[in-house]
């Protein structure tokens, strides 16, 4: 067994830049598409993906995981293009998997052979929910909140927004009141987009801290990632989720404290590799495939609110 073999490659990644993103705008459950530099970024994370599976002797991901928001699924699909790979597409509900999803996946991996992968779309994997800061501008909650409280509320692991008033700042089915309401970007209507969740019993968040992200992805993490990753001895995943959503899966994994996970901010479109033990599922090792772009643009995240966005 060789060193590339004794570990399993998470290959993690915030989403490319949205158009909300390049607006200065808190995003959270608004359903921004990519920009054309956020297209860019997916086909070079892509190029970086393959030149680093074909040097280490790894397979390329024979799973990929999104959020349900549009700006993961297309970073996904483009990189599985660039790839030469195809998607089939499942909405996971719940924390765990049922022998009928099971036996999908396992009928989807032996008959594809690699050409077909799996993509697992999870509310889980969704944007931390910025409450009523969602579509607001980050300099316009700045200068309302003060330094000190927008920072804790953005960047520390217990800040959590004002909770969202679903009747303001979701789409509405009827009587759609558009921008004069003072959200310009809105929240997708719930009832349509997550009918599939609403059936199957799911609590959707209206405003959350990072701590109430992390609690909605360990169980996803431990039921369904790493569990699949066992069951099917996989080599590689994919996971495109968002800066807080990727946040706190270096948390759980690396077990960074409360304190220090505040510091940890995540650049778009640059993807990590994570490194877990494959006997135990520990984790070993992270690192970025372009560490340079990602210690720039990491900073350029940290400054949003106090700086204009190129």
């Amino acid at each position: 067994m060789t060193a590339s073999t004794e570990t399993f490659k998470l290959f993690l990644l915030r989403h490319g830049q949205s158009e909300l993103n390049h607006e200065n705008i808190f995003c959270g459950w608004i359903d921004a598409k990519l920009t054309e530099k956020g297209k860019s970024q997916a086909r070079h994370t892509a190029s970086l993906i393959k030149d680093y599976c074909q040097s280490n002797n790894v397979s390329l991901p024979q799973i990929g995981y999104t959020s349900r928001l549009v700006r993961t699924q297309q970073t996904m699909d483009v990189i599985l293009d660039e790839l030469n790979l195809k998607g089939e597409n499942h909405v996971v509900c719940g924390n765990s998997f049922t022998e009928k999803d099971e036996s999908d996946l396992t009928t989807s991996l032996q008959q594809n052979k690699g050409q077909v992968i799996p993509v697992l779309q999870t509310w889980r994997l969704n944007e931390r929910h910025y409450g009523s800061w969602q579509g607001q501008r980050k300099p316009k909650i700045l200068q309302q909140y003060g330094k000190d409280e927008y920072m804790y509320i953005r960047r520390d692991y217990h800040g959590k927004p004002p909770q969202v008033d679903l009747k303001l700042e979701m789409v509405q089915e009827v009587d759609e009141k558009g921008s004069s309401t003072g959200y310009e970007f809105k929240e997708p209507n719930r009832h349509l987009k997550y009918g599939v969740e609403e059936a199957n019993g799911e609590t959707l968040p209206s405003g959350e801290s990072l701590e109430d992200v992390v609690k909605r992805m360990v169980p996803l993490f431990d039921n369904i990632v790493l569990k699949l990753a066992k069951d099917f001895s996989l080599d590689s995943s994919l996971i495109v989720g968002h800066g807080s959503s990727v946040r706190s899966i270096l948390k759980i994994l690396e077990g960074i404290s409360d304190e220090a996970i505040k510091d940890v901010d995540i650049p778009n479109g640059i993807p990590l590799v994570i490194e877990l033990d494959r006997s135990s599922f520990k984790f070993i090792r992270s690192f970025y495939l372009d560490p340079e772009s990602a210690k720039i643009n990491a900073k350029k995240v940290r400054n949003e609110g106090f700086e204009q966005n190129p």
